[in-house]
């Protein structure tokens, strides 16, 4: 697909035009708010105020380009190969998941129980980190706490090291899986576990839109319906092991499964398990103390 020179407000009426099937009119806005962004540095009431404008020459082929791939469902934030978390620009690809809002809350759920502590963290564990969003938004607060972020995709690990890197960030990165506990033994103890692991159901693909579907990595997305807690169940067994008196343990969680996951946790001896609402209202998140080991 070829645009000539047009106006911005031009632009705007083409992008809705060819992207309305897939999207509705808010998003495609926020599609092109980013875009006038990356693509010329323009905030969002720069855009508004400059609708009759021409967009130059050399911006025309990035715009070009990147409607031609939103239409075929590709999410935005891979056809520009970044995003922002919580302030932080992180590349994302094919090989990690786009952060959402939601994990952003869990992040501000643990910075603001922090603050409430005599002492900062000084160690923690960012378990499934892919692009590292987690661990880089952690070490940014707590400056001078041991960060370490382990997944068990080799390419996700390499996005992560990318996006520390870009953001000034020293966070100890490593492959590892979870699920097999022979690799539990290489790791010491911490005063936060943190996890945003795999938690779709099989069953639920069907529900979901075609940009997740096709684009994002279904490694950190899926798990068998037959057995939702996969995931859970191995991190609260590795937490027991590796959380110092009074650690907390932290999840995202399925809204389907907070009864569930909570009771989970419950069962393997920790205390104060909270099951905590995301700004929906929806089951989103665990907090899990320990107390003793």
């Amino acid at each position: 697909m070829e645009i000539k020179a047009i106006s911005v407000k031009s632009l705007i009426h083409l992008y809705k035009n060819e992207l309305s099937s897939l999207y509705p009119d808010n998003e495609i806005m926020q599609m092109i708010y980013f875009l006038f962004e990356e693509c010329m540095g323009w905030a969002k009431t720069t855009v508004h105020m400059s609708l009759n404008q021409e967009i130059p020459d050399k911006a025309m082929p990035s715009f070009t380009r990147a409607l031609s791939e939103l239409t075929t469902g590709k999410p935005i934030q891979y056809v520009l190969g970044c995003t922002l978390f919580n302030g932080s620009r992180l590349t994302v690809n094919s090989n990690v998941l786009i952060p959402r809002p939601e994990t952003e809350e869990l992040c501000s759920i643990i910075k603001s129980d922090c603050d409430q502590k005599p002492f900062p963290p000084s160690s923690i564990l960012d378990i499934g980190t892919g692009t590292g969003c987690i661990s880089i938004d952690l070490k940014k607060y707590f400056l001078n706490a041991r960060v370490t972020g382990i997944d068990s995709s080799p390419e996700a690990i390499n996005t992560a090291m990318l996006n520390a890197r870009d953001n000034y960030c020293k966070i100890d990165f490593l492959v590892s899986d979870i699920l097999n506990d022979i690799n539990w033994d290489h790791f010491g103890l911490f005063n936060i576990i943190v996890s945003n692991p795999p938690y779709v159901l099989e069953t639920e693909k069907q529900k979901m839109n075609k940009n997740v579907i096709d684009f994002e990595p279904a490694i950190a997305l899926f798990v068998p319906d037959g057995n939702p807690l996969l995931y859970y169940r191995s991190i609260t067994a590795f937490a027991r092991r590796h959380l110092m008196p009074g650690g907390i343990l932290y999840f995202e969680i399925n809204e389907r499964f907070g009864m569930e996951t909570g009771n989970l946790v419950k069962d393997y001896g920790y205390d104060k398990v909270e099951l905590i609402k995301d700004i929906r209202g929806k089951d989103r998140f665990i907090r899990a103390t320990l107390t003793a080991l």
